[in-house]
């Protein structure tokens, strides 16, 4: 099985909070980053039969994009939303309360943010909706970089020790390739095709 992944574009975020689900619009450097994504992601010669995306209106733009490049109909899925980060959702990360932040700086990928999720969760459900796809398909899914990473570390083998959720570049365009293994579940490898923005270091403190 084929699947492509497309990050959303940057984001229109001018106060710089935490966003998961946040359902924030797209910046005005819009028509250029997916314009440059799509044309790569092109290139590849590609034949997707299905286009997935988040619900979430940063994926629904450039969906859109996606979806008059290729002729596929958008299908929204709750499953490719980002991952939920509960109270910490509109905060500045320099806000957030210093118990919460060395809790997540001491284990990045399963602390649970509150009233939230943790990255564990994302795995999940992203792992039990790629599951659900054919076998000899190829697919495209419009997300975030919370699902790309999930797809990374629990398909591909990426360790947690490896935290890229906040290094990806928007728009950034990869092919994964999967064969599902002994219980039924698709793992492989991937390859990245196209970079964008790269998104800024994290301020934590």
């Amino acid at each position: 099985m084929i699947l492509w992944t497309f990050r959303h574009t940057k984001p229109y975020n001018p106060k710089d909070v935490c966003y998961g689900r946040l359902d924030f619009d797209v910046s005005p450097t819009f028509p250029e980053e997916s314009r440059l994504a799509i044309e790569d992601f092109l290139k590849t010669g590609a034949k997707p039969s299905r286009l997935y995306s988040s619900p979430l209106l940063r994926c629904l733009r450039l969906s859109e994009k996606v979806s008059k490049a290729t002729g596929l109909a958008i299908e929204k899925v709750d499953a490719l939303q980002e991952i939920n980060f509960g109270t910490w959702e509109g905060q500045k990360l320099t806000a957030v309360p210093r118990d919460e932040m060395a809790g997540w700086m001491h284990d990045l990928r399963g602390f649970r943010f509150p009233q939230g999720e943790n990255f564990y969760d994302v795995d999940k459900r992203v792992g039990e909706f790629l599951d659900t796809l054919p076998d000899n398909g190829e697919f495209l899914w419009v997300t975030h970089a919370g699902v790309i990473a999930a797809l990374q570390h629990f398909a591909c083998g990426l360790p947690d020790s490896d935290f890229v959720e906040g290094k990806f570049s928007y728009t950034m365009v990869n092919r994964f390739e999967f064969n599902r293994n002994a219980n039924g579940h698709y793992r492989g490898t991937f390859t990245k095709i196209h970079d964008g923005i790269q998104m800024p270091p994290l301020k934590t403190g």
